[in-house]
């Protein structure tokens, strides 16, 4: 059940989390397939996880300062009491610490020698190396073959999306199950789209990103059994249609950007394209869109109120969405329920899940 007990309000539990954690030192806490570790700071780490082995290591100050800050994000108190189980709520204060305190003192769940040996096992999947170059921020993809669904990704999206099934909350029982017709808000290289695929009837996929659309397109002739299930709208999800933004393109971070200059894409919400297209359900919607979830989400409304489908948004993309987001989802009254799950041992990846009772 949510919290109710005034023992278990936020403000009580992170200052128990922040103090214990403050004392730890965490080592062998960064993902190297995801950040290049300067030089000069893998000295740093290293000399600071010396002097913790002989004892010689002090504990972190707490920044009050960024305490306080999370503290001022309204409505943050309020969905920490949403969540409804008590993994869910102790991820929250986690992710929180991990904020104030960083990775040398906070280590996530995820974190953990099950993890690492899936990590280890992805080359297994590898069918060709470099396959696509030149991709912003993580530099190529590869080519893989994973329960029979062949795509060029990199390892990273090979993890979260098929090994450790980012978009299913096994706990709370929420998924896309078989027949299922899904939204899929951010459909980056098509990785989510095919996974989807898998057991749905029909997946809505959205991406904005001419370089992304091109892999999908790539990725889905790879796959015909699949992609016929698989429909793809370059438009930008958002709380208007007809709408004209700008992107920058920076790859799977893509973002509208105040400059003039950049992608010019067309605004699409989702309660206009189910309306236009007629359908009759949906059942699942996913949604990683680069921090402009809120605006999808409420161009999504009548769609939640009619069908009360189940509900993956990524909120991590900025801190303030891990108390809007929820928020904003209970205000409709429809008795969704929260959890809440992480799928890296860094900040990025945390996903509200949410299924009306």
């Amino acid at each position: 059940m949510p919290v109710d007990n005034e023992k278990d309000s936020l403000w009580g539990q992170l200052t128990t989390v922040l103090i214990n954690c403050s004392w730890h030192h965490e080592s062998n806490n960064v993902d190297n397939l995801r950040f290049t570790i300067p030089f000069t700071e893998q000295i740093h780490t290293r000399l600071l996880d010396l002097a913790a082995a002989f004892g010689a290591y002090r504990p972190s100050v707490i920044r009050f300062d960024i305490l306080m800050d999370l503290f001022k994000i309204p409505g943050i108190d309020q969905a920490y009491r949403l969540l409804h189980d008590r993994p869910s709520r102790d991820l929250f204060l986690l992710l929180l610490a991990y904020q104030v305190l960083g990775r040398e003192h906070v280590r996530l769940p995820l974190n953990d020698e099950k993890y690492w040996r899936l990590r280890r096992t992805l080359n297994q999947y590898m069918e060709k190396r470099d396959t696509i170059k030149g991709i912003p921020i993580l530099g190529s993809l590869d080519l893989f073959c994973v329960n029979g669904v062949r795509l060029n990704t990199h390892r990273l999206g090979l993890l979260n999306t098929f090994l450790l099934q980012q978009y299913r909350c096994e706990r709370a029982g929420i998924g896309v199950n078989r027949g299922d017709v899904v939204i899929d808000a951010g459909g980056c290289w098509g990785d989510t789209a095919l996974y989807f695929a898998q057991n749905a009837a029909q997946v809505f996929c959205f991406e904005c990103i001419p370089s992304n659309i091109k892999i999908i397109h790539q990725n889905l002739e790879l796959n015909p059994a699949l992609s016929s299930k698989i429909q793809l709208t370059n438009k930008a999800l958002w709380n208007r249609s007809g709408e004209k933004l700008v992107f920058k393109d920076s790859g799977p971070g893509s973002r509208p950007t105040a400059n003039e200059t950049g992608i010019e894409v067309e605004t699409q919400t989702i309660d206009d394209f189910v309306s236009s297209n007629l359908l009759r359900r949906i059942d699942f919607i996913k949604m990683d869109i680069e921090g402009t979830e809120p605006r999808a989400l409420q161009g999504a409304e009548e769609t939640i109120r009619t069908y009360r489908p189940k509900l993956a948004i990524s909120i991590y993309h900025e801190i303030a969405h891990y108390a809007s987001i929820p928020n904003w989802i209970a205000s409709l009254g429809l008795g969704y329920r929260f959890y809440l799950d992480h799928f890296t041992v860094h900040s990025e990846e945390t996903v509200l899940f949410a299924q009306a009772r």
